[in-house]
């Protein structure tokens, strides 16, 4: 029975009074401001604001000092400290708590209105033509705060509309017409990038958050699901090997001591306590769980050559230690009980059938062991499906343990069953967090295509400038020197990875190119824009490097290049030509990335966590909920038939074997057919099989998502349907999970005078009914009495 996804955590959260309290909820956004990876963001942006305002404030002082001459010493220390504030308060939006983050981002804003209050009145002659104010750069702070203080995109633009109208007031009069309107137009697309860009920023967060939320939701219901199934596998297992055994060896009389001994093990197994350690279990060698076995193997000394000292130092997960050797000792019976023929069953282990169980390790981790026999053998595709010595205690059990088991058989020609378990099989759990994959807001192969894109450009654009303006060869030659390591930088930052020889080489060239490209030109002739695909170039080839998981190298040309404009243009040459702005820029830019990566990293963490929480409480909810739950059943009503075979030393009468078949059917039914089993239909089958029909209760799996209500309604239907029944055969089956069917119900009778006569003659059919899925069309059940089968 899948679990269902209705509020799932209302599920974990209920359990029953004995299980831990589940995991916490799955992180998503909340009434503060988003979720992890939205929060992690916006405190990128604010780390990135904090270094690109100290420079902004920077480079906006020489043309403070320039404007405002002959002001009152009061006006300009008030002016500076609003200046200061904008960059000493940006640092509390750093801090995790929301007030302090709000306010580091809203502070800048109402220092920016401060300055421009008192600009009027320190301001005192018109501004020289061509001139940029010096507000006009630390605007661009206060748009980048608005931005990503204020959630709501329409008030953020709103706010940033007032500032710039602000400013072209405050300017008025003291610039020309035509350069406010440009400078208002201009500040004002600005802005409304910020907040577009921002806006995008945030979408993708609460996207990507949003759908780690549901993944976790998935995973929940996932693990839920998986240990509902181990368990299932475990308990199925279990009952067979012990109780359903028990009550088979009683039924069939002749080895009495060998019942009761068999009856006493499964008492005491279903008397065991029902709570198991909520710590997870620990590990330990193939060995030890051989030892803790050796009463089961003890069995067997003399009917088999056990070889299991080889792996005995493999260290295993305790599901699959138990797995392993409770798999290989169903395998040792099955072959003691059935690989010499029919003769055999009354003398177990007959002389002349060869038989071992072989354990070895495995290369890179994991075993595996190999129990095998020469007997008769059987034909594998013919082995009925209530048949479960095999498919449950072997197969189900090895898969639900994350391991595999492959029986190979033929008539004649003996059995072989193969166990094997390695480490990070299908069974095992993913590491990698749901919804991983989304946290690259920017994907890794457009970074370095931009990147790519962006040196390709500059190059173009510095061969055109010096073949037709400066006619400055050392541009081309850089240009050429930019294209030769190309290729290097953009395979590195596709991989990210790049060899030491790779990384000093492209930097030994980046070197030279910076030595050369400036062979010729006056640095009075340039100014930020048309110096940009020099510097911009040089730069973006060393965050290639840096992509590449380089750091030394990058830091290298960086320097370089800083030191070449400083040498050629002079140390206020790396401000006013702009390469202190973009090595700001490229910085901010680091930051962010590496915000996000921190973010990423501590989501992992709380997803590891999470998960781990997760799968222990399944696992426990999943015992309580199924394992004990049948276990107990398996207690009420075995226990006293069990306790009978003990008291009278497997010497029971006909009527007590009958009852121990009976049960032993009973049983079966709550492996074979459990979704098909309510209190009505166990009264039914009970009620037939003591008439003498054979009857067979089958689930494959397609009533696990039918509600309770209407799954209970459904089964009553089946016993209402069976009841008038008195065929000698009935089969109650379940449809499969894509099936529009949702029980069918088939009642056959054998002509026995024509089998007893060797004729060949099909079954009646007494009864055929389908009894349809609720909710699907034509719900009524379906009739066919006559025919044959």
């Amino acid at each position: 029975m899948t679990t269902s996804s209705v509020d799932l955590a209302g599920e974990l959260a209920r359990g029953t009074e004995s299980a831990p309290p589940g995991p916490p909820a799955p992180v998503g956004p909340d009434r503060r401001g988003g979720g992890p990876l939205r929060r992690g963001v916006e405190r990128g942006m604010a780390a990135t604001l904090a270094v690109a305002a100290l420079l902004f404030v920077l480079l906006a002082l020489p043309t403070w000092a320039a404007d405002h001459h002959a002001v009152a010493p009061a006006l300009l220390v008030l002016s500076l400290a609003l200046a200061g504030s904008m960059v000493a308060a940006l640092p509390l939006a750093l801090l995790r708590h929301p007030g302090p983050v709000r306010t580091g981002l809203w502070l800048p804003v109402v220092a920016y209105v401060g300055l421009l209050v008192v600009e009027p009145f320190t301001l005192r002659d018109a501004l020289p033509a061509g001139s940029t104010p010096w507000l006009l750069g630390l605007s661009l702070i206060a748009f980048s705060c608005t931005a990503v203080a204020e959630p709501s995109p329409v008030r953020a633009a709103a706010i940033c509309t007032g500032l710039d109208l602000a400013l072209a007031c405050v300017y008025a009069g003291r610039s020309t017409a035509t350069h406010t309107l440009v400078d208002l137009i201009g500040l004002g697309l600005l802005a409304g990038a910020l907040v577009l860009g921002v806006r995008a920023l945030r979408t993708s967060a609460d996207r990507a958050d949003d759908v780690e939320r549901r993944a976790r939701l998935l995973v929940e219901r996932h693990e839920r699901r998986v240990a509902t199934e181990a368990e299932r596998s475990h308990t199925d297992a279990v009952l067979h090997d012990t109780v359903l055994a028990a009550l088979l060896a009683a039924a069939a009389g002749g080895a009495s001591g060998r019942a009761a001994a068999m009856a006493r093990s499964s008492l005491d197994i279903l008397a065991a306590p029902d709570d198991r350690p909520s710590a997870a279990r620990p590990t330990l060698t193939f060995g030890e769980a051989v030892s803790a076995a050796e009463g089961e193997l003890s069995a067997f000394r003399g009917l088999a050559r056990l070889d299991l000292a080889p792996a005995r130092d493999v260290r295993l997960p305790h599901d699959v230690a138990d797995a392993l050797v409770g798999a290989a000792v169903q395998a040792l019976s099955n072959s003691v009980r059935h690989a010499g023929g029919a003769s055999a069953r009354a003398d177990v282990g007959r002389a002349g059938v060869a038989r071992a169980a072989v354990a070895v390790p495995l290369a890179g981790g994991g075993m595996r062991v190999t129990v095998s026999d020469d007997g008769v053998g059987f034909d594998t595709a013919g082995v009925p499906a209530e048949r479960l010595g095999v498919r449950v205690s072997v197969l189900e059990r090895m898969a639900a343990a994350g391991g595999t088991a492959d029986v190979v058989s033929a008539p004649g020609e003996g059995t072989v069953v193969t166990l094997e378990w390695r480490p990070g099989t299908a069974g095992s759990r993913p590491a990698r967090r749901p919804g991983r994959d989304l946290l690259e807001l920017i994907p890794r192969r457009r970074l370095y295509q931009a990147l790519g894109a962006l040196i390709l450009v500059a190059v173009l654009a510095a061969s055109l400038d010096a073949l037709i303006v400066t006619r400055a060869y050392g541009s081309v030659v850089a240009s050429l020197l930019g294209l030769l390591i190309l290729p290097t930088l953009l395979r590195g930052a596709r991989a990210g990875t790049m060899s030491d020889a790779a990384a000093w080489g492209t930097t030994a060239v980046s070197c030279l190119l910076c030595a050369v490209a400036t062979i010729g030109l006056d640095p009075a002739t340039f100014d930020c824009v048309s110096i940009a695909r020099y510097t911009c170039g040089v730069l973006a080839g060393a965050v290639m490097g840096w992509m590449a998981g380089r750091r030394g190298p990058p830091l290298v040309a960086v320097g370089v290049l800083v030191v070449q404009i400083a040498v050629w243009a002079g140390p206020y040459g790396v401000l006013r030509l702009g390469l202190a702005a973009e090595i700001v820029i490229v910085v901010a830019g680091l930051l962010m990335h590496r915000a996000v990566r921190r973010v990423s990293a501590a989501a992992d963490v709380a997803a590891r966590t999470h998960h781990a929480l997760t799968t222990t409480h399944a696992e426990l909810d999943a015992f309580h909920a199924e394992g004990r739950r049948r276990l107990r059943h398996a207690r009420r009503t075995a226990a006293p038939v069990l306790q009978r075979i003990v008291d009278a030393a497997g010497e029971l009468d006909e009527a007590a074997r009958a009852e121990c078949r009976m049960l032993e059917q009973a049983l079966r039914d709550e492996i074979r057919g459990r979704g098909l089993l309510n209190d009505a239909v166990r009264a039914t089958v009970s009620a037939h099989r003591r008439r003498g029909a054979l009857v067979q209760v089958l689930d494959d799996g397609g009533l696990d998502d039918i509600a309770p209500a209407d799954l209970d309604g459904l089964l009553d239907d089946v016993a209402r349907h069976l009841e008038p029944v008195r065929s000698s055969r009935i089969v109650v089956r379940s449809g499969g999970p894509d099936s529009d069917t949702a029980v069918t119900v088939v009642a056959l009778t054998t002509d026995e005078t024509a089998a007893a006569l060797g004729l060949d003659v099909d079954d009646e059919v007494d009864l055929w009914v389908t009894i349809p899925r609720p909710g699907t069309a034509g719900g009524e059940p379906t009739r066919r009495r006559g025919g044959p089968a």
